[in-house]
């Protein structure tokens, strides 16, 4: 593979072939203009091919406009549907909920799955 060199101009690496995607960004990292927001996938010190994963990884969110997946251990979406649909179906089973409360409740959650994908992991904010 070819290794990208500084250009004698601006201490800048060029493109390691010419149509890479990323661009080598005045702050030392690769980056791509997405939906006009500038994008960061790495330093130039990490390496082109570092950075290119980490972009094949995230386009698909980016160029839909959503917050790139996280990868690693977790819950996921599906998994917390689950158990909430599963406490909701004992309510129901007991009488405090309603059958058409808790069939309300599953389409909500398979609208979420749907546009989320069941396999993103959920991360708690504080």
């Amino acid at each position: 593979m070819a290794t990208s060199i500084p250009s004698r101009r601006s201490g800048k690496p060029t493109k390691p072939y010419p149509d890479f995607p990323l661009f080598p960004h005045a702050t030392k990292r690769w980056a791509k203009k997405i939906r006009g927001k500038l994008h960061y996938f790495g330093s130039w010190a990490g390496g082109w091919q570092a950075a290119l994963e980490k972009y094949q990884d995230q386009r698909d969110d980016l160029h839909a406009g959503r917050t790139p997946r996280i990868h690693g251990e977790g819950q996921t979406i599906m998994e917390l549907v689950d158990r909430f649909l599963a406490w909701k179906k004992q309510l129901v089973d007991t009488g405090e909920l309603q059958a058409e409360t808790w069939q309300d409740y599953s389409r909500a959650c398979n609208q979420v799955v749907d546009s989320f994908g069941n396999q993103r992991l959920i991360r708690a904010v504080c």
